[in-house]
């Protein structure tokens, strides 16, 4: 569990971010936050385009993932955190799973494998704070 309060730690502040994914950082800590939200590895693994094999073995070998992946999944973190707190807790991750118009008929976890659609999936949710889409 520390070392996913780290992750949420690193991600009030941009230095300690950066810092994180360039260092990396163990699998168990994201699942630590995933998994009781009831996201499925596999599943988000194939949705952010990170190797499952890789992920599992660096899991198995308690080893840093990459920055890659450490990024895609901070991405993920970090959108999860923001849609919590517009759209509440438990309507959340349905929202990263349902296609949305505005995202052009895609699932917004589906664009976290890039930053642009992580900017694009934040700004979908600023709208939906200020009314602007459901």
């Amino acid at each position: 569990m520390l070392a996913s309060n780290s992750l949420i730690q690193a991600l009030k502040d941009p230095l300690k971010e950066i810092a994180l994914i360039r260092n990396g950082a163990l699998p168990d800590a994201f699942e630590d936050i995933l998994k009781p939200r009831s996201f499925v590895m596999k599943d988000v693994l194939n949705r952010l385009n990170i190797s499952a094999p890789t992920y599992k073995t660096k899991k198995r070998e308690k080893k840093l993932l990459d920055s890659s992946a450490t990024e895609k999944l901070l991405r993920l973190i970090s959108t999860i955190q923001l849609a919590s707190k517009i759209i509440g807790d438990p309507e959340a991750k349905n929202w990263l799973y349902r296609e949305v118009d505005s995202l052009g008929g895609r699932a917004p976890i589906d664009l976290l494998d890039t930053e642009a659609g992580h900017k694009l999936v934040e700004q979908t949710l600023q709208q939906i704070k200020h009314g602007i889409y459901s």
